[in-house]
């Protein structure tokens, strides 16, 4: 056997070198195992505190976001960086044996770290900022060298989350000063879950403690759908805002906007004057029960999702496939997404409720109308019941309605695409029952439609850019159609 002989490495000013014995040697060989058995990322409320966690890349380069320095990366993140673009190269050593049994001695490996490698830079310019080109490696989720990788920036989605919490206990600590805890009990019950919920998840060790907290929390936040819409209505009665009301503006309103199209501006006017779908006929009475269908479901869509994505993070946590474990982090942020697209709709309105308080037409209008709404009779029952839940509601304008349904459909369609488009399809026959069924004015439905886009840039599934290149489609598709409307008009 022969003895190792010392290899003598000259200094070069733009390479360090390492050298690992034989036995050391395996660790390399064993990355994929170790991979394979590490356990996925811890789960928490507060990324911002732990960057660590995440990794960034824009444009398929990966950029760890923990250090700049290539010698203190994690091996995780070494392991998933392309080698010529950070600047570290392996290669063995084949040592000279002094005996010459087998022709080799035992290996010896030079690892090759340029320090001031061309990723620097991209490291420095973003580290702290947030690209729709970006994309963001989970890095302890790998399996088989494959990353896990979201679009979207778990930071963000964690702030945004955890300002929406704050914002539902400051509504409750404002709503209880106004007119007391009393006469918000429901809403104030609910808020103290929420905090609760989340110091719990906040403070948790261990993702099964996180996830218990969680999902009491994401249950809380749906609840304040119904907690605060009694409450709002509670505050405005308590604060006398309800002896100003603005429904003879919204009305005029509609005069104005739409008095050229239906009678008075309202849509449900135009309809009981027609002969084809008034409420008294067949098509009319079909078209009631389809719309009130539409309107009730409304109460459904959310909650279908917020259940659809808790019962995907927590198959995750207790299955035994790794590589399920690790999607853990994916579908606690989608979480997160989703309810801040979806609840913060609601606080907006809610906001804008108290300040300009409204009854609906269905009430303030009801002499404007001869006829009932019933259908074949379950949409009378439907909306009986609405009526009475309704009672010292105030929160006709905006529609939160529809504001939250196309937040809803929206979101929910960078989630589970064919759950998002058939529910924006019916977020657009809720907007049109809303007005059909006399329960909006058609200003509350313009309203809804920036409550419903800020919402979404909130959540961080949509940025401004989606938005403006769907207004230039828009814009060119119809241009289109008048270029060839008007060329036929010529030609003819």
């Amino acid at each position: 056997m022969g003895v190792q002989q010392q290899v003598e490495l000259q200094p070069q000013s733009t390479v360090k070198y390492f050298h690992l014995k034989e036995e050391d040697a395996s660790d390399i060989n064993d990355i994929d195992i170790i991979k394979e058995s590490s356990a996925p990322p811890r789960l928490s409320l507060m990324g911002w505190f732990a960057p660590p966690q995440y990794t960034a890349f824009p444009l398929g380069k990966i950029v760890s976001g923990s250090s700049k320095n290539p010698l203190s990366l994690s091996e995780d993140s070494i392991s998933s960086l392309d080698d010529k673009s950070i600047g570290i190269h392996t290669q063995p050593i084949l040592m000279e044996s002094s005996d010459g049994e087998d022709g080799a001695g035992p290996k010896d490996f030079k690892i090759d770290i340029h320090p001031t490698s061309s990723m620097d830079k991209d490291i420095d310019d973003l580290k702290y900022n947030k690209k729709s080109t970006n994309t963001f490696l989970y890095s302890n989720a790998v399996t088989n060298n494959n990353s896990i990788r979201y679009q979207y920036s778990p930071v963000y989605s964690d702030v945004t989350y955890t300002l929406l919490v704050g914002i539902v206990i400051l509504f409750s600590i404002v709503y209880s000063l106004l007119v007391g805890p009393i006469k918000i009990m429901f809403a104030f019950l609910i808020s103290l879950t929420i905090f609760i919920s989340y110091t719990c998840a906040a403070l948790s060790t261990n993702n099964r403690t996180y996830l218990y907290s969680v999902t009491v929390l994401s249950i809380a936040l749906g609840l304040t759908i119904p907690a605060f819409f009694a409450a709002t209505g509670a505050v405005v009665i308590g604060t006398d805002r309800n002896k100003i009301l603005w429904d003879s503006r919204l009305y005029a309103s509609d005069s104005f906007l739409m008095g050229w199209l239906w009678p008075n501006g309202q849509m449900a006017k135009f309809v009981e004057d027609s002969t084809i779908v008034g409420p008294s006929s067949f098509i009319g009475k079909l078209s009631t029960e389809v719309f009130q269908l539409s309107y009730i479901s409304y109460y459904v869509w959310g909650y279908l999702m917020e259940v659809y994505i808790l019962w995907n993070l927590w198959r995750c946590h207790l299955s035994t496939d790794p590589q399920k474990q690790r999607m853990m982090p994916i579908w606690d942020q989608r979480l997160k997404m989703f309810i801040c697209s979806w609840i913060s709709t609601y606080f907006i309105v809610f906001s804008i409720n108290l300040i300009f308080p409204a009854i609906s037409p269905r009430v303030y209008l009801k002499n404007l109308y001869s006829e009932k709404l019933t259908g074949f009779g379950f949409a009378g029952f439907i909306r009986e019941k609405i009526d009475n839940a309704a009672t010292g509601s105030f929160g006709s304008f905006p529609s939160g309605h529809i504001a939250t349904s196309f937040a809803v459909g929206l979101s929910s369609y960078k989630i589970l695409p064919a759950y998002g488009f058939v529910s924006t399809i019916s977020a657009i026959l809720i907007a049109i029952a809303t007005m059909y069924l006399r329960y909006h004015y058609f200003v509350d439905f313009l309203a809804a439609i920036p409550v419903t886009m800020f919402c979404l840039l909130y959540g961080g599934y949509y940025s401004p850019s989606d938005f403006f290149s769907v207004f230039v489609k828009c814009f060119t598709y119809t241009k289109t159609i008048i270029q060839k409307t008007f060329q036929k008009i010529k030609n003819f």
